[in-house]
């Protein structure tokens, strides 16, 4: 076997697992010659042991990520390959003292304790106290202003904003991105009239994607968009609420996997309009870096997903 292919870690394969070691071996190794095949993926030093794999929800076997992440600190930036990424977002998490509130159901109006919806949370970096309560806006009409005002607030962790680019030939893998409509609102998207045609293009094909029947209502309320090949989509929304994506990379005309790349940051114009950390809370806590996933992210099927990784790559976040 070529060297770059050895894998030097051992995959521990869930209980609930729908598949086999050997499956999540070859998916790597796929994963690997797709990423490899493409310029901004893998110095010559790289090995396929550079790649982190997920699965993300352990009973649909379509559900497992390879991910190969270059950059993580601001600005994150990463190759996805996945048959199927499940319904989710990414939300604003506000910080509380828990003398003031205490978790549970003891949280503001309009806000639901973030532990209790997110399987595996955990806070943004080692400096941030676990014993705090995590709060994510749960009622539309709640402003992140109005939380900033609360009692017994400590700070907010912004949630990603992300660019998907489609780096496949549609000839050879054709994925459609499911979304929330709220994205075309934003300037960004509304300045790719290619996109027009991408909406049309998902209506047309929506149907002859498969979606496992184990999730089969994944994707309800959600918008189809398939790029082609350089393309681009914004997953953001113009005041910074959650927009609801995933997509599935499952069609009857498909060689190989589509490879997907994100470029994601928090939205500068909210880490500058929110309030500085009251210095009773700010000594020696570090500010979140990278994506901060494992904190911000929410998931359509929140108890069934597995976030841990089951190989971590090479850069946390």
């Amino acid at each position: 076997m070529n060297s770059m292919m050895m894998l030097t870690r051992k995959i521990v394969v869930p209980d609930c697992s729908a598949v086999f070691n050997m499956d999540y071996i070859k998916f790597i190794e796929t994963a690997y010659m797709q990423f490899s095949g493409l310029p901004q993926y893998f110095a010559n030093a790289e090995d396929i042991n550079s790649i982190e794999l997920a699965h993300l929800i352990p009973e649909v076997s379509e559900t497992m990520l390879a991910i190969y992440v270059g950059i993580n600190d601001a600005v994150c930036n990463k190759g996805l390959i996945t048959p199927l990424l499940p319904q989710h977002c990414h939300n604003n998490v506000f910080v509380f003292d828990n003398q003031v509130y205490s978790g549970g159901n003891n949280v503001p109006n309009g806000t639901i304790d973030a532990k209790s919806i997110l399987n595996g949370f955990m806070p943004a970096n080692e400096t941030w106290n676990k014993d705090w309560t995590y709060v994510m806006v749960a009622d539309s009409s709640r402003t992140f202003q109005s939380l900033w005002q609360e009692k017994g607030y400590i700070d907010m962790i912004p949630a990603k904003f992300e660019d998907f680019t489609m780096l496949s030939d549609f000839d050879k893998s054709k994925a459609c991105i499911f979304i929330s409509p709220k994205c075309f609102e934003h300037p960004v998207n509304k300045s790719r009239a290619y996109l027009k045609q991408s909406l049309n293009l998902g209506e047309k094909l929506a149907n002859d994607f498969k979606i496992p029947q184990k999730i089969l209502d994944e994707f309800e309320g959600l918008v189809p968009v398939v790029l082609n090949k350089g393309e681009k989509l914004y997953v953001a929304t113009t005041d910074f609420s959650p927009c609801a994506h995933g997509w599935c990379n499952i069609h009857p005309d498909n060689q190989e996997f589509a490879v997907i790349n994100e470029i994601s940051a928090v939205p500068l114009d909210l880490v500058i309009a929110k309030p500085p950390i009251n210095p009773k809370y700010s000594k020696g806590l570090i500010p979140p870096k990278g994506s901060a996933d494992m904190t911000t992210d929410w998931f359509k099927r929140g108890q069934m997903i597995m976030r841990k990784p089951l190989l971590a790559g090479l850069f946390k976040g």
